[in-house]
């Protein structure tokens, strides 16, 4: 039975980082960023950091023994960040009505500050840890800089560099959860 847990949560993984990068393609390609992301962009995040949050708890599963308190934390700051993305695309979702655009607020902030160490502790952990494709392991560590850089210094660019840099750098992110995603479904 916690094979097929497993196994499945990998493929969970896989369409959750598939429609988070999506999603985050989307977002970046509206014309402001104090601006409500575009509906689609919301309809896709939603259900990606859904699954996400069903999923991640199986990557930190597969490697807890070689991870340790270092891929414990990691993990719970992860998990906690990814509500960022329940946070930002959820109420358009529920309200129809709602048109009012993003601000920024310390919740948002915060969960972006645990998002950002999550990734980071978690990437340095899985390379540590040695469990999952080394490569896996550094595509996430790329994709932590590229949320970075996307969620704390692109608005400080011009628009257009901002969006440019940010696409680019959250693929990395994507590949990454996707790639560890395979490794579970695949070798649970």
């Amino acid at each position: 039975m916690k094979n097929i847990a497993l196994r499945w949560s990998g493929l969970l993984l896989i369409v959750g980082a598939a429609l988070l990068v999506a999603a985050l393609f989307i977002a970046l390609s509206t014309p402001e960023i104090t601006q409500q992301l575009p509906p689609l962009a919301n309809a896709l995040m939603f259900p990606a950091s859904i699954l996400l949050l069903l999923s991640l708890p199986a990557m930190y599963a597969r490697q807890a023994d070689a991870a340790g308190w270092l891929g414990l934390i990691g993990q719970a700051l992860l998990q906690t960040g990814v509500l960022l993305f329940v946070v930002v695309s959820a109420p358009p979702l529920l309200y129809s009505s709602f048109d009012r655009p993003f601000e920024n607020s310390v919740t948002a902030g915060l969960l972006g500050i645990a998002l950002t160490l999550g990734l980071l502790i978690t990437s340095i952990a899985t390379l540590r840890a040695g469990v999952f494709p080394r490569w896996a392991g550094i595509l996430l560590l790329i994709g932590t800089s590229g949320f970075f850089f996307s969620f704390f210094i692109a608005e400080w660019m011009p628009r257009l560099a901002g969006q440019v840099v940010g696409v680019i750098t959250n693929i990395p992110l994507g590949l990454a959860l996707a790639w560890i995603g395979f490794s579970i479904w695949k070798r649970p």
